[in-house]
């Protein structure tokens, strides 16, 4: 009866107990946190892409062509670290976007690899963008 007693009382063990219990919580809700903000930055940075080569499209003669276009959004995301090939970058000129005739369109498509894709359903491993820019006359 003793022993009993004191194997009740002897809280040597509790917080590796306590520690083996929360633990396992903690890191998902940590990691997953941490995706979620790559996945946020992510498809902020493509919008940043999209917008920035719609813009290059209706400003710049340095976007004239397919292939310029193609390039400069290429070029553009990958100076922010993100690969993008020029067959995800789809380009339209003469567009009709938030109703301004005769803009200029983009669309980015990029896969978002992260383990965390594969554990939660629904979470898209594909990221879209999309932007325009009206052409100035």
């Amino acid at each position: 009866m003793k022993a009993r007693k004191s194997i009740f009382r002897c809280n040597s063990g509790a917080s590796m107990v306590e520690f083996a219990l929360i633990a396992p919580a903690f890191f998902m809700m940590l990691f997953g946190l941490v995706e979620f903000s790559r996945l946020a930055w992510m498809q902020q940075t493509l919008d940043e892409v999209a917008y920035s080569t719609a813009r290059c499209m209706s400003v710049q003669t340095s976007c004239s062509t397919l292939a310029t276009q193609r390039s400069h959004a290429v070029d553009r995301a990958a100076g922010y670290g993100i690969t993008v090939t020029s067959a995800n970058v789809t380009p339209a000129t003469n567009t009709t976007c938030k109703t301004y005739a005769g803009s200029n369109s983009v669309t980015i498509t990029a896969n978002f690899n992260s383990p965390v894709t594969g554990m939660i359903p629904g979470l898209s491993r594909t990221l879209t963008a999309r932007a325009c820019f009206p052409v100035l006359s």
